[in-house]
């Protein structure tokens, strides 16, 4: 089997597998980096409004302007590192998106059902809005504050309940169907 860069009847091409894992790695990078801006060593956070004292609800979001305004390329690198990653994820998402539109995809596999596939599809299109609503809702709350919060934390549970399913399938197709599904995106 050759090096394919383009999707086809041999399955996906090396172009959809690398911006597959890219997106998986940024994304992944991106929330542990969430995570971290929202704990501190004492475990109870210091973001999201979580913290103690008069400047309690005033989290990372927090601030229009004047002496709160939120900089996320001042003093604090790891909000820097979060907004860059989510400025990465965009990108990786959009140039998923055309590749996804310019390139075919392969034939389904033979080994699922007519309901794991339309379950397949609507995955796929619950990852690609997740792709794009999650950095976008972030990199909304710079201006906005917490006010948008909800809708972002929305979008990570679109998210993860999205990555939750995609992974039990692969991981049914690899381990109780013993069909090696996975090996189609490695």
């Amino acid at each position: 089997m050759g090096l394919h860069l383009r999707n086809g009847p041999h399955g996906y091409g090396v172009v959809t597998k690398t911006l597959h894992w890219l997106v998986f790695v940024a994304l992944t990078v991106q929330v542990a980096v969430g995570y971290l801006l929202d704990a501190d060593d004492s475990g109870r956070g210091r973001g999201r409004g979580r913290g103690r004292g008069e400047d309690s609800g005033h989290g990372r979001g927090r601030g229009r302007g004047g002496d709160d305004a939120y900089d996320p390329f001042g003093d604090d690198a790891l909000l820097t590192v979060h907004v860059v990653l989510g400025a990465t994820v965009l990108l990786l998402g959009a140039a998923r998106l055309a590749w996804r539109l310019a390139t075919p995809l392969p034939p389904w596999a033979p080994t699922l059902s007519a309901r794991e596939r339309r379950l397949a599809h609507t995955t796929e299109t619950a990852l690609y809005t997740a792709t794009f609503a999650v950095p976008v809702t972030g990199i909304a709350l710079l201006p906005a504050g917490d006010d948008l919060l909800a809708l972002h934390i929305a979008a990570q549970v679109v998210l993860y309940a999205s990555v939750a399913v995609h992974v039990a399938l692969v991981l049914k197709h690899q381990l109780v169907d013993c069909d090696q599904l996975l090996d189609r995106m490695i």
